[in-house]
């Protein structure tokens, strides 16, 4: 019976010791909801801030999001809108685009890139970006993005020569308020 009771004991043990080196492993992205995630490019040349949507903004817009050339004072802004029929979180980053009631040309040239923001997983798998209050992403790819950067014409004195990687990974996330 005793030797029962050891195997018991030692199966016990061992599901403790797995749990809590699941929860060790865990990325700490989970505990982070997607609108206050912060990303940051390969180089840490680039940092990518998700923040709270306003309650103002049209229902379609789902995420917000600031995207910084570190020491400089490149700022661009990014939106996150679904599509009808087949979902797919469609992210727009502008620069200095105008406010108020714009047109339509306005919006194209102060838009720096268009594409779909996917959501990389450890297994290196491709899922959507998830929505503002959701569990935060671990990676972030923009498809063609550091190509769109190179051929947009931000009007600087001096062109820019340091672009991002197209994957951005969890840095960490701002405290909730």
């Amino acid at each position: 019976m005793a030797h029962l009771t050891d195997r018991f004991q030692f199966a016990t043990a061992a599901a403790a010791l797995l749990a809590s080196v699941s929860l060790a492993t865990a990325p700490a992205s989970a505990a982070c909801t997607q609108d206050r995630a912060i990303y940051t490019d390969r180089d840490d040349a680039y940092t990518l801030t998700f923040h709270t949507v306003p309650e103002n903004l049209p229902v379609m817009t789902s995420n917000e999001f600031a995207l910084q050339m570190n020491d400089s004072d490149l700022k661009m802004d990014g939106v996150v809108m679904w599509s009808e029929g087949v979902p797919r979180p469609n992210g727009i980053v502008m620069f200095r685009c105008p406010t108020g009631d714009v047109t339509g040309d306005e919006l194209d040239q102060c838009t720096v890139w268009r594409g779909v923001i996917y959501a990389l997983t450890e297994g290196a798998d491709a899922d959507l970006l998830p929505k503002a209050k959701e569990p935060a992403a671990q990676a972030l790819l923009l498809p063609g993005f550091a190509s769109a950067m190179g051929e947009f014409n931000f009007k600087f004195e001096k062109p820019i020569e340091t672009f991002p990687w197209e994957v951005f990974r969890f840095k960490e996330c701002v405290p909730e308020q």
